[in-house]
């Protein structure tokens, strides 16, 4: 089977300006993702999708396939389905996709073979990391016109999930950005990148960090360089 990694790295971000450039520990986020995925030794290619030169400037230093994206589907409402297909439409003949987004700055090479390991056994259309939402959505709120409805209105033995205890209401999973792997056979058959059969891949400890603010990227680098 023959697997293909996709690295996007759009120039916009509204909360981190140059979001996936951004330095961490000296390199930048991008280059972490694409030194993951190399030392990882399971793509038979890896591609940095972007509208941004200097990532396509990055990704030939490091020895890495790059393919410049359009802009129509470079923009904040763009989807994954979109720069997935691009992508794949350019690199045909691979079974497998993995999406490694810059902004996971602790995934491994461990964690991208455990994953594989796992999706490749699953017999699913992909496979998405999760882990153990902290917030849970039963306790979760919207508001209009002054007033609080649930976001989830359930009743459990009678009494509303937001009047239970956290414990009450059983786990529940939030995905995050450090891997998602499906077939790319999934894309032509769904028109989406994930499919039917989804199955979780859970993150342990650091690997599920997501940089989607300074405040993130200040954290990750106190982290990174040994605070506990």
């Amino acid at each position: 089977m023959k697997t293909i990694a996709l690295i996007p790295a759009r120039r916009g971000s509204k909360r981190l300006p140059g979001k996936n450039m951004a330095l961490l520990c000296g390199k930048p986020l991008l280059q972490h993702a694409i030194e993951s995925a190399k030392e990882s030794r399971i793509f038979h290619r890896i591609i940095v999708s972007t509208d941004w030169e200097e990532c396509v400037e990055l990704a030939m230093s490091l020895g890495v396939g790059w393919i410049l994206r359009p802009e129509r589907i470079s923009g904040d409402q763009s989807h994954d389905f979109e720069f997935v297909k691009h992508a794949l439409d350019a690199n045909r003949g691979f079974d497998i996709f993995a999406i490694l987004r810059p902004t996971s700055p602790f995934r491994t090479p461990y964690t991208i073979l455990r994953a594989m390991s796992q999706f490749i056994r699953g017999d699913c259309d992909s496979m998405r990391a999760v882990e153990r939402t902290r917030h849970h959505p039963r306790k979760s709120w919207v508001i209009e016109n002054g007033y609080m409805s649930p976001v989830c209105p359930v009743k459990i033995n009678g009494f509303p999930g937001f009047d239970l205890g956290t414990q009450m209401l059983g786990d529940v999973y939030c995905q995050n950005g450090a891997i998602h792997i499906a077939w790319t056979r999934v894309i032509e058959e769904f028109g989406n990148v994930s499919g039917e059969a989804i199955r979780p891949f859970f993150t342990a400890g650091k690997e599920g960090i997501d940089i989607n603010g300074p405040e993130d990227l200040k954290f990750a680098e106190w982290l990174m360089k040994g605070g506990s």
